[in-house]
């Protein structure tokens, strides 16, 4: 059974529905590249093409690397790797923001098999000796900003590693420049791919979101990272892409391959966001492919801003993919206006096997349809198929070989399916009849009131159209009849209508909305923000605490 999508964009979104085996099958493609070639062999051919064209332009200091500088970058660095007696295999730890000369050290690694563990560059001592504890790192990367940090964590380590500042220079200590004084004329001719690596090993450890708990180490495979991000139809050498996201992001990861592996130029920056530099840094550089988190997107369209004025400064911009986490209906019509629905994306992946689906001009709140060699079942709790408009938890075919969680075997054997070729993405939905994915809530984020189950961001999607709403959590609050009252943490906009928002308004808009089982019970607070992971997704597990800590008293 063949689904396609109505206007332009149905060839490439054709998804095919096996009702024997109840699997959404997106469109078939071949792949580049044999089993054995890695991201490292990929890079060079692709840098050495582009010897003179500029792939690399630092916004805050305009430094611009072309490809034969970052080939030679890479290759002086991977030198570097062999004198310090790194083998293959041996991890690397990276807890830094994009400057200029991160990107030699992730050529280098690639280039030497050495994956890549790359953290947020403000998580805590904590979270960082847990994460370097898990890969032990022979040497980690980072910034002159969290060096002490690294330093305290590192001190910790069962097995301390060496660090090397990436953006800077600290009295006493190492950095890349030292990696970088020797061997300075070495050419790109003299690569010799690594003989003992192939494509299924890994090349980088990405942290899961950790909306949970800790974060795990996600492991990705050379051969997966390059069927994910070779792309010659997207990424083009007259593309220039642009992210905000560090590499701990999976999407930060992607745009620097993107570069990488196909030859297009890459604006980077170690300035936060906000919607006005966003759009001074498209406007600047004429970015056509821009990435942002979904709760960037949602400020961008919440911007108040002359609308003539953001259209013409986002004009050069052909693509602009919006994932991380759910993109409401309003914040997607709001984009429609801004750059019309064939220029906004919302995407849907997954750490484990990188995008999944994606919705170019389909239907609001839907997460689109299955990508290019993807395929999605939907399973109920006794992982059985589910067919049409079927309710479960939405699993993805792991197309190539996966080593799992690193080093954490029983958290890889929870998320795999019995015959191991499928991974549970923890997210409840269903598919419909044209194909469309549509994502109602984490399965964890699910509570019940009165054997209802109430899926949140379904009650979310109403109260964030309303005027003076900047952020909702929706949560359950326990009850001894009716096993859970929904509640929710509004965090209000700074402007007036924010000031006049009152409990009444967001209880009244959900009435109005939903049926009588979704209704708001158990009270409105309003607080200055919600607690979040270092990528801003809520952690909704944290709110009823905070809630009790600040006292706070509903509406």
């Amino acid at each position: 059974m063949k689904m396609s999508s109505s206007g332009g964009a149905s060839a490439s979104c054709e998804v095919h529905y096996d009702a024997a085996t109840r699997t959404w099958q997106g469109p078939r493609g071949k792949e580049f590249y044999g089993p054995e070639m890695t991201l490292g062999e990929v890079t060079m051919r692709v840098l050495n093409l582009n010897a003179d064209k500029v792939l690399q332009h630092c916004d805050p200091t305009g430094v611009e690397l072309t490809g034969g500088q970052l080939a030679q970058q890479g290759l002086i660095i991977a030198q570097a790797f062999r004198r310090l007696k790194l083998s293959c295999g041996d991890v690397i730890g990276i807890s830094a923001n994009n400057t200029t000369y991160l990107t030699g050290v992730t050529i280098a690694a690639m280039l030497s098999g050495t994956p890549l563990n790359p953290l947020h560059p403000d998580f805590d001592e904590e979270t960082v000796k847990y994460m370097y504890d898990i890969t032990e790192p022979k040497l980690i990367f980072c910034d002159v900003e969290n060096y002490e940090i690294i330093k305290a964590a590192n001190a910790r380590l069962v097995k301390p590693a060496f660090i090397y500042l990436v953006n800077g220079q600290l009295q006493g200590v190492s950095d890349v420049w030292d990696l970088l004084k020797e061997d300075k004329d070495l050419p790109a001719a003299d690569y010799v791919p690594c003989p003992t690596l192939n494509g299924d090993d890994t090349a980088f450890i990405v942290c899961s979101s950790g909306t949970t708990g800790m974060p795990k180490g996600v492991t990705r495979s050379h051969r997966s990272l390059i069927s994910n991000c070779k792309n010659p139809k997207t990424y083009t050498r007259d593309t220039t892409v642009f992210s905000f996201s560090p590499l701990y992001w999976i999407s930060g990861t992607f745009i620097l391959l993107a570069s990488l592996l196909n030859g297009s130029k890459r604006i980077i920056t170690h300035r936060p966001y906000t919607v006005e530099y966003l759009l001074q840094i498209v406007e600047r550089h004429q970015v056509t492919f821009l990435f942002l988190a979904s709760h960037q997107i949602a400020l961008l369209s919440k911007c108040q801003s002359d609308l003539p004025k953001i259209q013409a400064q986002l004009k050069s911009v052909q693509v602009l993919i919006g994932a991380g986490s759910k993109v409401c209906k309003a914040v997607s019509a709001r984009m429609y206006e801004l750059i019309g629905n064939m220029r906004f994306v919302v995407g849907y992946g997954l750490s484990e096997v990188g995008g999944v689906s994606k919705n170019i001009g389909g239907p609001l709140g839907s997460e689109g349809k299955v990508m290019r060699n993807m395929e999605v079942r939907v399973l109920d709790k006794l992982r059985m198929p589910l067919g049409i408009n079927e309710v479960g938890i939405i699993y993805a075919h792991l197309r190539y070989k996966w080593a799992g969680y690193y080093r954490n075997p029983e958290a890889t054997k929870r998320a795999l399916s019995p015959d191991g070729q499928w991974v549970r993405t923890g997210d409840i939905g269903y598919v419909d009849s044209e194909g469309y994915l549509y994502i109602q809530t984490r399965d964890t984020d699910v509570f019940k009131y009165n054997n209802f189950q109430i899926y949140p961001e379904q009650i979310e999607e109403f109260i964030l159209r309303l005027p003076g709403v900047s952020e909702a959590c929706v949560f359950g609050l326990h009850d001894e009849v009716s096993s859970n009252l929904t509640a929710c943490a509004v965090v209000r906009t700074a402007d007036k209508e924010g000031k006049q928002l009152r409990g009444d308004d967001v209880r009244n808009v959900v009435k109005r909305h939903l049926s009588s089982a979704y209704h708001i019970r158990g009270g409105v607070f309003f607080i200055n923000a919600l607690p979040k992971t270092s990528n801003d997704k809520i952690q909704r597990r944290k709110v009823p605490d905070l809630i009790k800590t600040l006292d706070v008293t509903p509406e």
